[in-house]
């Protein structure tokens, strides 16, 4: 009797090849971010972007040929921007509304309270 073989979803929610396409590496960058945000409460703007780059240059480096051609991390560089982009919303149209968060403290200043959880880490 012959096995059928069936496209289902694999055992690993994160595979090499889900982390080479977009989706995934955004979900990567998202899922990484906000764990080190609730684990240690350490949520830099800069961390998603570091992320991402890093990311990306693993996945420029672990598919090099032969030709170590610098081009291919030029492109590396740009594809962690928009993995950045993407997994931080930067690229969307629309504008988002206030912080709910912060009281007014004067002309541009704000207080801000303690981020919680479901606290956008990519606004702060």
């Amino acid at each position: 009797m012959q096995e059928l073989h069936s496209s289902a979803i694999p055992g690993d929610f994160f595979t090499a090849a889900s982390l080479g396409t977009l989706a995934g590496a955004t979900g990567a960058v998202y899922i990484i971010c906000s764990t080190i945000q609730k684990v240690f409460n350490f949520n830099p703007k800069w961390l998603a972007l570091l992320v991402s780059v890093l990311i990306s240059f693993s996945a420029a480096f672990l598919t090099q040929t032969n030709e170590n051609d610098i081009s291919r991390y030029f492109i590396a560089l740009l594809n962690g921007f928009l993995i950045y982009a993407s997994a931080t919303g930067t690229n969307q149209v629309f504008g988002s509304k206030p912080d709910q968060n912060s009281h007014s403290a004067g002309f541009r200043q704000a207080i801000k309270s303690n981020r919680r959880f479901n606290t956008t880490w990519w606004s702060y």
